[in-house]
């Protein structure tokens, strides 16, 4: 058995906001007001789509053979395309990439951000090209047919799961411009350990592995983040 759960943490693209519409002389936060009403005006609503966005932070939780490894990256200490050169050498190395609706948001926003740092996506187009499907949305391997699904938060704690612990995609920006860079690491690893600990439940479903299986990664979960200081949180509840 082996997979990637990718959480990740996006931002409003300021960069290319401020090209595009002229903002030269507005500051970062300025900027994304304007991003924020403009798409109120035509869409009724403040949330931006998957090309006005950029990635702030992404979490790989690697499942393999020689057991389980969090990888963080954000934008915080690294350059964007760290992150999605980061993603693209998870999905090459232990695959299949897991999301939990990612289909809808991060595989697009992965790929345009690909475009706008003009970094060629071939392995990716190639293996999905070859019926390997190296991203996999998780709601579709459980349940292929439905067209609606809880959020991650809720299909995790209504099995039992920690959930996502209190942290809000919706809060990132305000405190990414307070000062507050980890917030996004912090969301980003949240996210990847419950697709992670949810991937495990559904490949137990589907009869891909057994429930030994999923105990022992349990364990090394434990293992692997001895010191984070979510452990308890997130681990803590789950059956050894």
């Amino acid at each position: 058995m082996q997979f990637t759960a990718i959480g990740f943490a996006a931002i409003p693209d300021t960069d290319s906001a401020r090209d595009a519409l002229g903002l030269h002389d507005l500051s970062e936060a300025d900027i994304a007001k304007v991003m924020f009403h403009r798409h109120k005006q035509a869409h009724g609503d403040e949330r931006l789509g998957w090309d006005q966005l950029c990635l702030g932070a992404v979490s790989l939780l690697r499942v393999d053979a020689e057991g389980v490894r969090l990888e963080t990256f954000s934008q915080a200490e690294f350059p964007e395309i760290l992150l999605i050169d980061a993603v693209f050498q998870a999905m090459q190395a232990t695959p299949p990439l897991y999301s939990w609706g990612g289909g809808d948001d991060f595989v697009p926003l992965l790929l345009f951000r690909c475009l706008r740092h003009r970094r060629s996506a071939a392995d990716y187009y190639a293996a999905a090209a070859r019926g390997e499907a190296p991203h996999q949305d998780l709601r579709h391997r459980m349940l292929s047919n439905a067209t609606s699904f809880p959020s991650l938060h809720d299909v995790a704690r209504r099995l039992g799961l920690p959930g996502m612990q209190g942290v809000e995609a919706e809060s990132l920006w305000e405190q990414w411009l307070a000062g507050e860079r980890a917030a996004l690491g912090d969301y980003a690893e949240v996210q990847a350990l419950n697709t992670a600990l949810l991937a495990l439940e559904i490949l137990h479903l589907r009869g891909d592995c057994a429930l030994e299986d999923v105990s022992r990664t349990h364990e090394q979960l434990r293992a692997a983040l001895q010191g984070h200081p979510r452990r308890e949180a997130l681990l803590g509840s789950l059956p050894a």
